[in-house]
């Protein structure tokens, strides 16, 4: 049985307000919505991706040498004189490394003694220590004269150091005989020590 089309629309209404009888208004009905699962809520801040840190990474440095010019000089009080002892390569200093090749020249003289007291040189010597071998990289013995003015010259050519090496310390012993009195024939002996030490690059060190 069909019913009347004004018959059918009120059912409708009738059945709409008994499904609203819980709510006062319809403004309330659809404030008890909750978004769905997974729908973003206008107006939120997003929150941004953490970005990668830059890491700092520090280089090794290679400090100052005292052959980085080419040349240096010390000098060693030996009671009533001094030695005084001349350093200087041709190589380029500031270029050294555990491997690479080394010539350094040597010079010594007496200064502050007369020439009536005769001096020579016994042992001339250069260890090398590179802090993990030591070794004698130079030995001259013999009866050389350093009365004044007479110098003593070298060449020492250092040998390949431990691999990783960041120093080379040289130490420089020169054993002197003195005439006691002038054409006495007696010689007491004076030891003269003396310490140089070369930086070495290493894998990434700023030369």
């Amino acid at each position: 049985m069909r019913l009347p089309r004004i018959v059918a629309v009120g059912t409708a209404a009738a059945m709409l307000g008994g499904s609203l009888s819980g709510c006062t208004t319809l403004k309330d009905f659809t404030s008890s919505s909750k978004p769905l699962a997974g729908a973003s809520t206008p107006g939120a801040a997003s929150t941004p991706s953490a970005s990668p840190t830059a890491v700092a990474v520090k280089l090794p440095v290679r400090a100052s040498g005292p052959l980085d010019t080419g040349t240096v000089t010390h000098s060693l009080k030996q009671g009533a004189f001094s030695v005084k002892l001349t350093y200087w390569t041709s190589d380029n200093a500031k270029l050294y490394s555990a491997e690479t090749l080394k010539t350094i020249n040597v010079a010594a003289h007496v200064e502050d003694a007369d020439d009536t007291h005769r001096i020579t040189i016994s042992t001339f010597q250069v260890i090398q220590d590179d802090g993990t071998k030591r070794v004698t990289a130079a030995t001259d013995n013999g009866k050389f004269d350093v009365t004044p003015p007479f110098p003593y010259n070298t060449v020492v050519t250092l040998p390949a150091a431990t691999a990783g090496a960041t120093t080379l310390a040289l130490t420089i012993r020169l054993d002197l005989l003195v005439e006691t009195a002038p054409k006495s024939n007696s010689y007491y002996r004076s030891t003269a020590l003396d310490t140089l030490t070369l930086p070495l690059l290493t894998n990434g060190a700023p030369r």
